[in-house]
């Protein structure tokens, strides 16, 4: 494992924490304090470009001299060198900085969406508060917007990131460079023509920041960077309430002034903004509701004074006052008259002055020179590489993160404005990075109907499949027993989610050979829950006691909770036997007729005794029922025959 970088042998560099197009913020610990820290590192493909040096430089020196609890505190700052992957050393310069937990304001708008009226009008009256500090200690910030604004878990307001804010007094950078700096959906009228901003152009990027958190979006939005930066010089803005009608009017004419184009003519200092601000969500009056020139009545002198007692106090100074000036000069002794050439010399020379002011006010405020590049098509490049790309183009890039079923996690999806389009250099350019597929959860539609389950199905961003029927003995016909995949299963968006629905019917198990019990135990069991009735059938067919016929055959189906009728043997009753016939002493008493007959018998005696023979068969079996009856009677044919005899 790698050992953490330490920064001039104190500040160890740990996680990253966040990503701008010019800088990287890593959590840290000051070893020698023992505590925890957040670093600005500037990014190493721009370490070699000394412009980026110089702002984040700029940054360090601005914040260090601001000591506000809204204010982000800067405690040291240095440069490091670095090894690239080449073997090259490069110096890296840094910013460690106050850590702060919580989340900025762009964060919170991606996940919560709109704020209300009295959360968005405190929250910017917390930003107000350390642009009324700054201001009056000669610091313009040049780009509030939501991202630079940290609402942390106790809802306190810090402001930060001042890497192109600028003194008061300085302005020399900005007429030199004729560059525009800020962001462009923040920007004021006066910072989008190029001209010299002052604290009226933070109160003008304030009131945009007001009205995206009370809508969901700036005043002005466009194609192009450019073309915002446009509708700020020439068009006006939609009182926020054409977008959320919940907008109050007072909120109304509190926005409508502080986006006036005319910096003149809108908020002159923060304490008035706040003021007011704070009045909107009171539902008091409003500093210019009764005297439309109220807020003009604080000059520039005042936003870097404070608050307007400041000001008043410095208009009783004695010699400083507008009417003080005018009666000085009225006990001056007139001026000795001058001959007319004087009068002539002077008026050239003033004249000469006069194009020479007139000449240099334009080149100071001439349009600068644009100068376009085509914005690089890095579409399914890896983000470092294609933010690495279009940085290398001049333009400064804002990363975004979007769910994509077509690019894999990590790679550029798209850029705004598009790959091929041509751009100002220098201006944002937001590069969209795959998050994979947007994954869901099987919402749980079992016991619904169904249509119901396929509408749920839809609204949860997934698509109702194929319909497969199931039998079930308690899940009414038409119900939903389950999806597949199951539910709170994690799927791909638009995936399709298969419908098990009952068929109202109940295969019927196979139950003979079972006793009785066991077979309506079985049927009117929870697997099955149907009725069950048995019948009792004599049969020697069947084992007794056993079901040997059910009414619907096994493995057949029927409705639910249908009656089966189960056959159960049962052994016949048994016959009774045949009467034993007693056996006579000296056997059977002839027939008088059979005396002295038997001559007259003749050769019809054979015959006689095979008819008795037939007769004898026949009553035995008549008596018996055949078997051992037939042997008893054979005997007894045998004794008469013996007889005659």
């Amino acid at each position: 494992m790698n050992e953490p970088k330490v920064l001039s042998g104190r500040y160890e560099v740990r996680a990253l924490l966040g990503r701008g197009g010019m800088a990287e913020v890593h959590e840290g610990v000051d070893n020698r304090l023992g505590r925890r820290v957040a670093i600005k590192l500037l990014r190493s493909d721009l370490a070699r470009d000394p412009s980026f040096h110089t702002r984040l430089k700029r940054e360090a020196q601005s914040a260090a001299g601001l000591n506000h609890p809204g204010i982000v505190a800067v405690y040291d700052s240095g440069e490091e060198d670095f090894v690239e992957t080449g073997g090259s050393n490069v110096s890296v310069p840094f910013i460690v900085m106050e850590y702060v937990e919580g989340q900025t304001l762009r964060e919170v708008l991606n996940e919560h969406g709109t704020l209300t009226i009295d959360e968005a009008l405190n929250v910017v009256a917390g930003v107000l508060a350390p642009l009324e500090y700054s201001h009056r200690n000669g610091i313009v910030h040049r780009d509030i917007k939501p991202a630079n604004v940290m609402l942390t878990p106790e809802g306190d307001i810090k402001v930060m990131d001042f890497g192109i804010a600028r003194a008061l007094k300085d302005n020399s950078g900005l007429t030199q460079t004729q560059s525009v700096v800020g962001t462009a959906q923040y920007l004021s009228p006066e910072q989008a023509r190029g001209e010299v901003v002052d604290a009226r152009s933070d109160l003008y990027s304030t009131a945009c920041l007001l009205y995206e958190l009370l809508v969901g979006r700036p005043p002005f939005v466009g194609d192009s960077q450019l073309a915002v930066a446009y509708q700020h010089v020439g068009e006006t803005p939609k009182p926020p309430s054409f977008y959320n009608p919940n907008v109050p009017p007072e909120v109304d004419r509190l926005l409508m002034h502080s986006l006036l184009k005319d910096r003149d003519e809108r908020y002159q200092d923060a304490y008035i903004f706040r003021e007011d601000v704070l009045a909107a969500r009171d539902g008091r009056p409003l500093s210019f509701d009764d005297d439309m020139d109220r807020t003009q009545a604080f000059p520039m002198a005042g936003a870097m004074m404070g608050p307007p007692q400041y000001a008043q106090d410095a208009e009783v100074e004695p010699e400083t006052g507008a009417v003080s000036t005018i009666m000085a000069k009225q006990d001056e002794p007139p001026p000795p008259r001058r001959s007319r050439a004087w009068i002539w010399i002077g008026s050239i020379f003033v004249l000469l002055a006069l194009a020479a002011i007139a000449l240099w006010v334009y080149e100071i405020n001439k349009p600068p020179d644009i100068i376009q590049v085509e914005v690089t098509d890095v579409a399914n490049m890896d983000a470092d590489e294609a933010e690495s790309a279009l940085i290398q183009q001049g333009l400064r890039v804002d990363r975004d993160e979007s769910y994509s079923e077509d690019v894999d996690e990590g790679k550029a999806i798209k850029t705004d404005p598009a790959g091929g389009q041509r751009v100002e250099q220098d201006s944002v350019v937001k590069l969209v990075i795959s998050s994979g597929p947007e994954s869901v959860k099987v919402p749980d539609v079992s016991g619904k109907s169904e249509q119901s389950a396929r509408k749920i199905l839809n609204d949860a961003k997934l698509q109702a499949g194929t319909h497969i029927s199931q039998n079930s003995p308690d899940v009414e016909k038409g119900v939903v027993i389950e999806t597949k995949p199951g539910a709170s299963s994690e799927v791909d968006v638009d995936s399709n989610v298969d419908l098990v629905v009952s068929s109202g019917m109940v295969e019927v198990p196979d139950v003979t050979g079972k006793s009785a019990e066991e077979a309506c135990e079985i049927l009117e069991g929870d697997d099955y829950q149907l009725g069950c009735t048995t019948e009792e059938v004599e049969t020697a067919d069947e084992p007794a006691k056993k079901v040997f016929e059910q009414s619907s055959a096994g493995g057949s189906e029927v409705k639910q909770g249908s009656e089966i009728t189960v056959k159960v043997a049962k052994k016949p009753p048994e016959e009774p036997s045949s009467p034993s016939i007693p056996s006579i002493p000296g056997g059977v008493p002839t027939s008088p007729s059979d005396d002295g007959g038997s001559d007259d018998s003749g050769d019809d005696t054979g015959s006689g005794e095979k008819d008795k023979d037939k007769d004898s068969d026949s009553d035995a079996e008549a008596i018996g029922g055949g078997g051992g009856g037939g042997d008893w009677f054979d005997g007894f044919s045998d004794s008469g025959a013996d007889g005659n005899r």
